[in-house]
This record gives C-alpha cells, sequence and structure tokens, in this order.
C-alpha cells in the first residue's frame, strides 16, 4: 500500500500508462494505414490487369484465340453465358462457386478462406458489349500482403516495446529527479516537525528550487518563532515561579490546564479537603456560568487566602477561568497586630495617665497637706512619668528598627569592658534584693564585632528581667564563651521561669507574662521584642530555655565579624 501511494509510483504509472496507450493507437494507425495502402495497391493492381484484360476481349472476336490469350493469364476467369473460362484451379473454382452465391458486393471485393488463404477479387461486366452475357474476373492473393502486415506489425511491437524501455527509463530518471528533492522536503518536513531544523540544499532554479528556497525560509522562520515562543514562555514560567501567588488556570470544563509551583501545591492541599474543593469546583463553574470577575477570602486551616476569578473570553467566546490566589495571612496578622498595638498602646498609657492625673489634682485640691503624703505623691508620679518615657522610647525604637532608620555602629569592642560596666551598675541593686550575680568568661579573647549600645541594651534588657523573676537567695549568671566562629552570650536565673504556653510569645510587642510573679516596676511587654530585633540586626540568635519553678536561660549566639543586616 504505501509503494501505491509513492509519488515515483503514481508519476510512472501514469507515464507508463500514457506512453502504452499512445502505443497501442500509433500501432493500430499504422497497422491500418499500411493494410489500406497495401490493399489499394493491389486494388489498383487488379484494375490494371481487367483493364488489359477487357482490352483483349474486346480487340479480338475469334473465340478460339481469345480463349487461348487469356487462359495463359494467372488468376483470371472468364464467365460467358453461365460457364466458366479458366486454367480450372481448385482456387478458381472456389472463387467462381463463392460469386456465383453471391457472397460478394460490388465490383472489387474480398473472399476470406479461400484454402486458407485471402483473396481480393475484381469483376469487371461486359455484358453490354456481346449478345450474351459475359465477364472477366480477376483476383489476387492477399497472403504476401498479410506476411508484410505481420511483418509490420512485429517491427511495430518491436519498436514500441524498445520505445516503452526508453521511456521507462527516461521516466525513472525524470522522476528521481524530480521527486529527490520533494523527499528531501518531505524528510525535512518531519524533522521540523519533530523539532530539528535543518537547512536543504537548493540544486535547481526550477519550480522545486522556489518550493525549497520557500521551504528553508518558512523553516528558518518556524524555528525563530518557536525559540521566541520557548523563550517567552520559560520567561512566563520563571515568573509565574518566582512569584509568591498562585497562578491557575482551568478550561470551561473545570480542568486544570496551567498552574505554577505555588499554584499547584495550594490546588494539591485544597483537593486534599473534600468540601473546600467542592466548594471551589462550584465558584468556577458559576464563573464559567455568568463570565463575571470575582474575589473572595478562603481560610485554609491556619492561612488566610485571596481568590481572585478572571474569566478568559474572546469575541463571546469563552475558553476558561484564570485563578490568582494571594496569601494575605501576614497583611490579616499585621491588620490584627496593628489593632492589638493601638488598643495595647492605648491601655499602657492609659493606667499611667489616669494616676497622673489623679495624683494631681489630689496635690492641686490640697487633699492630702501632710509633707510624707505628698512627697510619696510626688514620687508615684514621678515614677508613672518615667514609666512613660520609658514606654515612649522604645516605641520610638520600634518605629525606627521597624523602618531601618536606626542607625547601627558594629565595630571590633571589648565585650569583658561591657560586662565589667554591667556588674557595677547592677551589683548594688541585686545585692539590696539578695540575689547572687556571677560573670562567668570562658573566652581568652572576647573582642568582637557588635554595636557596644545596642548589646548594652540587650543585656540591660535581660537583667531587669532577670530581677523582677527573681526572689532573695537567686543567682543571676551573664557570661560569654567561644565557639570558634561565634560568641555564645548567656543570661541565666533561678527564678521563677516561665510557662511552656508563654515561652513561643515572650518576643511578641507587649506581650507580658502573670505580672503578680513579678518584683517591683511591670514592664512594657516591648523589652525582649527589641532585643530580639537587635540581635537579628547583628545577623545573630536569641533563643530560650526556662523551666517553670527552676529558672530561665537566654542564649545569644553572635558571629565574630559580621555586618549589619
Amino acid at each position: 500500500m504505501k509503494v501505491l501511494n509513492s509519488v515515483v509510483t503514481k508519476l510512472w504509472l501514469t507515464i507508463i500508462l500514457i506512453v502504452t496507450t499512445v502505443l497501442i493507437i500509433l500501432s493500430v494507425i499504422l497497422s491500418m494505414y499500411f493494410r489500406n495502402y497495401m490493399l489499394n495497391s493491389t486494388e489498383t493492381l487488379l484494375e490494371e490487369e481487367i483493364s488489359r484484360a477487357e482490352e483483349i476481349v474486346l480487340s479480338r472476336h475469334d473465340n478460339q484465340d481469345l480463349n487461348a490469350t487469356l487462359l495463359r493469364e494467372d488468376n483470371l476467369i472468364i464467365y460467358r453465358d453461365g460457364q466458366m473460362i479458366s486454367q480450372q484451379s481448385s482456387t478458381d473454382r472456389e472463387i467462381y462457386s463463392r460469386i456465383i452465391e453471391g457472397d460478394g458486393e460490388g465490383n472489387t471485393f474480398l473472399l476470406e478462406d479461400i484454402e486458407g488463404h485471402d483473396y481480393m477479387v475484381r469483376v469487371s461486366n461486359l455484358s453490354d458489349f456481346f449478345d450474351s452475357e459475359m465477364a472477366i474476373i480477376k483476383y489476387r492473393d492477399l497472403e504476401d500482403i498479410n506476411e508484410s502486415m505481420a511483418a509490420v506489425t512485429m517491427i511495430i511491437i518491436a519498436s514500441g516495446f524498445v520505445l516503452f524501455l526508453i521511456t521507462t527509463s527516461f521516466a525513472f530518471f525524470l522522476i528521481n529527479r524530480i521527486t529527490r528533492p520533494l523527499i528531501s522536503l518531505k524528510d525535512a518536513a518531519f524533522k521540523t516537525a519533530k523539532g530539528k531544523y535543518n537547512t536543504i540544499e537548493t540544486k535547481s532554479r526550477d519550480e522545486i528550487g522556489e518550493l525549497t528556497l520557500a521551504f528553508n525560509k518558512m523553516n528558518n522562520d518556524i524555528q525563530s518563532n518557536v525559540e521566541q515562543i520557548e523563550h517567552e514562555k520559560n520567561l512566563r514560567e520563571q515568573i509565574f515561579t518566582s512569584i509568591n501567588e498562585g497562578v491557575l488556570y482551568f478550561d470551561s470544563r473545570v480542568r486544570l490546564i496551567y498552574s505554577n509551583k505555588k499554584g499547584n501545591y495550594l490546588y494539591d492541599h485544597m483537593k486534599a479537603q473534600t468540601e473546600t474543593f467542592e466548594g471551589f469546583q462550584n465558584d468556577i463553574r458559576e464563573i464559567v456560568q455568568y463570565r463575571e470577575p470575582a474575589v473572595e477570602r478562603v481560610d485554609i486551616n491556619d492561612r488566610h487566602m485571596q481568590f481572585s476569578y478572571t474569566p478568559v473570553e474572546q469575541d463571546r467566546e469563552l475558553f476558561g477561568v484564570i485563578l490568582l490566589i494571594r496569601d494575605i495571612t501576614e497583611e490579616v496578622n499585621t491588620e490584627k497586630m496593628r489593632s492589638e498595638f493601638i488598643a495595647n498602646v492605648s491601655h499602657e498609657l492609659k493606667t499611667p495617665m489616669v494616676m497622673l492625673s489623679g495624683y494631681s489634682e489630689a496635690l492641686i485640691d490640697d487633699i492630702v497637706t501632710e509633707p510624707e503624703e505628698i512627697k510619696e505623691m510626688a514620687g508615684i508620679i514621678k515614677d508613672e512619668s518615667d514609666r512613660m518615657n520609658t514606654m515612649v522610647n522604645e516605641l520610638i525604637t520600634i518605629a525606627r528598627m521597624d523602618t531601618g532608620s536606626d542607625f547601627f555602629s558594629i565595630e571590633e569592642n571589648d565585650f569583658g569592658d561591657l560586662l565589667d560596666k554591667l556588674a557595677a551598675r547592677f551589683r548594688h541593686e541585686m545585692q539590696g534584693n539578695g540575689i547572687s550575680f556571677n560573670i562567668e568568661v570562658d573566652d581568652p579573647d572576647p573582642v568582637f564585632n557588635f554595636d557596644y549600645d545596642k548589646i548594652n541594651q540587650v543585656l540591660t534588657n535581660l537583667l531587669d528581667n532577670a530581677i523582677r523573676y527573681t526572689s532573695e537567695g537567686d543567682n543571676i549568671t551573664i557570661g560569654i564563651r567561644d565557639t570558634g566562629r561565634f560568641k555564645i552570650i548567656e543570661v541565666r536565673d533561678t527564678g521563677a521561669g516561665i510557662l511552656p504556653e508563654h515561652q513561643e510569645r515572650v518576643f511578641e510587642r507587649f506581650y507580658k507574662v502573670d505580672e503578680s510573679r513579678t518584683r517591683g516596676k511591670h514592664g512594657t511587654g516591648l523589652g525582649l521584642y527589641i532585643v530580639r530585633s537587635i540581635i537579628h540586626r547583628h545577623n545573630g540568635t536569641i533563643e530560650l530555655e526556662s523551666e517553670f519553678g527552676g529558672g530561665t536561660t537566654f542564649r545569644i549566639t553572635l558571629p565574630k565579624t559580621n555586618e549589619e543586616r
């Protein structure tokens, strides 16, 4: 079947059919032409011979002399008054018998199959020139003509066969010359379909050569377009992969056609939740039905997602729906944190302001007159003012850290010198509260890069917290050790400790543990948040280990050499 479908076979069969038809028609025409020519020549000879016989008959009136003369002629029969005068051969008798029976019509006719031969017969009626019936019959054997025709036919057949072979060879040569570049074009087209782009050599300037040039140009254009499409596809894929939003594309039958990495992750996560996934599919069907964009918020576990549906249509034909999934958890948490921050600041500021206002009115209205009471109230007013001032300063510090405008001077400093100053500052307070204060330096060279003032602030906050959550007889220890690339700073106490449920949240803004277990002044809930922010700006980490009733350890890890984050 493949051979019959080949262009070469079809062209070859077409050429052979045309040549064969032409040869057959030409052979038939030539054969008929030669036969008619020879028959016409024979008829002309018969006419000449019978004309000569007529002259003899009409010029001689002696019957015996006439008969003797005519009987010397071959293939001649004389009919007179119902009698046949001839050489009395079997052929003469058969022809005469066939004529008498009426086989021939006209003056010249053919008689076939007489003793295996065909004859052309010419009859001349001379009854008008005599008183009795008189006719001359002359005939010729056509065997020589048939043999000549057979020879001519063989020559025509042989010539046709030779011409057939020549035509076949020429046809194959011509067809190969024509089809070879076509086959090359076909093979190149299949390679192009497989992504292999090759340029075909142009060997002629005819129509096939022009077709080859057009194919090469088309091939180059296709390669260029495919490369451009691949580039755009890769670029689009990189863009879709790099963005944090999930991108999914569904057709009108709610079948997923495309998704980036984030979108595929969220899609698989939704498929695991049957009810959520069914509602999600129904939402897409509604978008397909009404062809209106929509935005909704979906909560998946502890994450908040925003689903943005956009129908894709052109010329009122809907192709599918694009879904953009954006994780708005941080935005929601930020908004929640902002609301809580405002509420906490308002609450923290309200208490000292109420106390300031109340005690100020008491002093103004002379409600208290005793010097000791006045001094006590003035002390309370000063403490609450200091508390408000501390809170405002901490809020300013947090704002600067969040915006990155807070200046850090990270340079080489002596941590041992900082420990000496901290010991001098806190030792008296701790001795007054009955707390043992220890410094452990397991570092032969405690000099490394850090911001002196900021680390001083960190340790001051940690020591203040340790003092508030310890009692008489407890210990507070601050130490440093070298681990090679890092410096490990620890602030340990044997105080009340922190419950496990509070440990993960102590670094949040305004978060406070139970204040009933603290000594003296209450904190603002911002100190540990500031501590963690400062440590992060040093490219370090801070860890908390605490056992309720067994003390607390804050472990700070700082690199020896670093730059501000």
